[in-house]
């Protein structure tokens, strides 16, 4: 699975705008199977509900009487439009939340286990000995940094314009920071962790 990071958003509202930004980049561009937000959900659901309200899916009644008008009487580009929206709306539902503090997620990611906080501050040691990656939000930067086979990493605050992606591949598990028009910044990868069994 491939997963995209965003940071926490500004208190104040202000960060719609670079949100969009980084869900269209990793969403579309980067193909992530999901994004998650590491910031308060109080400060993401007015965002998506408002993308979701000029996306034309405040429910999907409205969708699908948009759909059988424009059957009948629209043009092909009309309905192009409306299939495009409505997969961005799909598309939007792979946001994932972390609880609420100080619950931590967890996710498999190939072979490795990737612990998502929001401060890592509550961590401790066992939580720490337990995961090959920690992926935190509270940072005043991004940053990527790698301590033997563990890595510890944040995209910083969305308002920084990072995003994080973590990609399961052949050669490992591989950490790469981006800004939100996608221009690669770090690119760190973990090595596999066990190696491939041949039998003869």
């Amino acid at each position: 699975m491939k997963v995209g990071v965003v940071g926490p958003l500004p208190d104040d509202g202000s960060g719609a705008a670079i949100l969009r930004d980084a869900a269209s980049f990793l969403l579309l561009d980067a193909a992530v199977d999901q994004v998650v937000f590491l910031g308060d959900g109080k400060t993401l659901d007015p965002v998506i509900d408002a993308w979701m309200a000029e996306l034309g899916r405040d429910g999907e009644d409205a969708f699908l009487e948009q759909a059988a008008k424009l059957a009948i009487e629209g043009s092909v580009e009309a309905i192009h439009a409306l299939l495009g929206r409505d997969d961005v709306a799909a598309r939007l539902g792979a946001i994932r939340k972390l609880p609420p503090p100080p619950t931590r997620a967890i996710e498999l990611i190939d072979d490795r286990i990737v612990l998502f906080v929001h401060d890592k501050a509550v961590l401790d040691e066992e939580d720490i000995a337990n995961a090959s990656v920690i992926v935190y939000g509270r940072s005043d930067e991004s940053v990527v940094k790698r301590f033997g086979k563990r890595a510890f990493a944040s995209p910083g605050p969305l308002s920084a314009g990072h995003v994080l992606v973590l990609e399961p591949g052949e050669d490992g598990l591989t950490l790469a920071l981006y800004d939100v028009s996608g221009t690669p910044l770090v690119r760190e990868t973990l090595g596999a962790t066990f190696g491939k069994l041949t039998v003869a």
